[in-house]
C-alpha cells in the first residue's frame, strides 16, 4: 500500500510538469528573442539594410531581434553558423544574395549548398556603382578606360570583399572587357573597403548604391565613375552607366540583401517571418529610406514567390561565376 501511495504521489508531481512542458513547446512562434547573423561588418551594405528594419520587425513579431555581425569568407562564416543552429526560426541569416550563392564555388571552407536555405524576403536591390578615390585625375568612364589601357595601367588597384563576391565578379568582368589587368585588393566588407577608397589606399571598387555610399558620393568622399545598370540612376542622373561605353554593353550588376532561414525551418515559422518582413517592405519608414538612400525596393513576396526568385538568382549568379573560371581558395 505504501508503494502504491508513493507512486501516486510521484505521478501527481510529474503530471503538472509534463503539462507545462507541453504548453511551453506549443507556444506560438516566436517565444524568445531572434538572432539575426549579419554576414558583414556593421555600418554599410547588408548591415545598413537590416538595422532600420529591426524596430518594426520587433513590434510585428513581439520579440527582440539581436543583430550579430559575423563577417568573413564572403559571408560563408555567418551562413554556416546559421545552418549549424536548430532550424526553428531563432537563428536567421542576413546576407548579400549573390555572395551567398557564389561562395561555395570560390571559398573552400564554404561547406554548404544554396538548397540549405529558404529566402524570407529581400530588403532591396542596390545597383553596383564603380567608385574611385577622389584624388584620381580622371573624370569620366572614358578617361578611366583610356588610363586602364595605357602601358602601366595595371598599376591601378581595385578592391572587393573576397573572391567570388559581387564586387569581384564585376571587377573581373570589367577587366576582361577592357583588356586590362588591375591589382586586386581584398577587404573584409563594404565598410572598410569604402573607407579605403575614400582615403586613397586603393583606387577603385564596385559598391552597392545604397545606405551610406550615396552620402559619401554626394559629399565628395567617393567619386562615382559609372553605374553598373542599363539606365542611369534617378539620384545620380549625371553619372553615366557602364552600358554607355561601347566595350561594356549590357554591363549590369546589382546586389540584393536578403533575410534567410535554414531550409528545414517549419513552413508556419517561415510564413510568420515573411508576413512581418512584408510589413517592413510596405512601411512608410522603408519607403522613405528607399527614396533617400538609392536602393530599389522590390514588391513583397510570398514564401513561394521568394523561393522562385531565389532559384532564378542562383542560376544567374552561379552561371556568371562559372564563365569566369573562378577557383575555390
Amino acid at each position: 500500500m505504501k508503494t502504491l501511495i508513493r507512486r501516486l504521489f510521484e505521478a501527481a508531481i510529474l503530471i503538472p510538469a509534463i503539462c507545462s512542458a507541453g504548453l511551453a513547446t506549443a507556444q506560438p512562434y516566436p517565444a524568445k528573442p531572434i538572432v539575426v547573423k549579419v554576414a558583414y561588418p556593421a555600418g554599410f551594405g547588408v548591415d545598413a539594410s537590416v538595422r532600420p528594419a529591426v524596430p518594426l520587425l520587433q513590434r510585428s513579431l513581439g520579440q527582440a531581434l539581436v543583430i550579430d555581425n559575423m563577417p568573413g569568407a564572403n559571408g560563408s562564416i555567418a551562413a554556416m553558423s546559421v545552418l549549424n543552429a536548430p532550424p526553428d526560426g531563432y537563428s536567421l541569416l542576413a546576407t548579400a544574395g549573390p555572395d551567398l550563392l557564389v561562395a561555395p564555388l570560390t571559398v573552400a571552407s564554404a561547406k554548404y549548398t544554396v538548397d540549405g536555405f529558404k529566402l524570407i524576403g529581400v530588403f532591396g536591390v542596390g545597383d553596383m556603382v564603380l567608385v574611385a578615390s577622389p584624388t584620381l585625375p580622371f573624370k569620366s568612364l572614358d578617361s578611366l578606360v583610356e588610363q586602364m589601357q595605357k602601358p602601366g595601367g595595371n598599376e591601378l588597384s581595385i578592391a572587393h570583399w573576397g573572391m567570388g563576391t559581387l564586387a569581384h565578379l564585376a571587377a573581373a568582368d570589367l577587366q576582361a572587357r577592357v583588356g586590362a589587368k588591375l591589382l586586386e585588393v581584398p577587404y573584409k566588407g563594404i565598410a572598410p573597403l569604402a573607407m579605403a577608397v575614400s582615403g586613397g589606399e586603393v583606387n577603385l571598387a564596385f559598391v552597392p548604391l545604397g545606405g551610406p555610399i550615396l552620402g559619401m558620393i554626394q559629399t565628395g568622399r567617393l567619386k562615382a565613375v559609372a553605374i553598373a545598370s542599363v539606365k542611369r540612376h534617378s539620384l545620380l542622373p549625371e553619372v553615366a552607366t557602364l552600358n554607355e561605353h561601347p566595350r561594356l554593353k549590357n554591363f549590369e550588376f546589382g546586389m540584393w540583401a536578403g533575410l534567410l532561414a535554414p531550409a528545414r525551418t517549419p513552413d508556419a515559422v517561415v510564413a510568420r517571418l515573411n508576413s512581418a518582413f512584408n510589413e517592413w517592405i510596405e512601411s512608410n519608414e522603408n519607403l522613405a529610406l528607399v527614396a533617400t538612400q538609392g536602393a530599389r525596393k522590390l514588391d513583397p513576396m510570398t514564401p513561394q514567390q521568394a523561393s522562385v526568385f531565389f532559384r532564378a538568382e542562383s542560376d544567374k549568379f552561379i552561371g556568371i561565376a562559372k564563365t569566369l573560371n573562378l577557383i575555390a581558395q
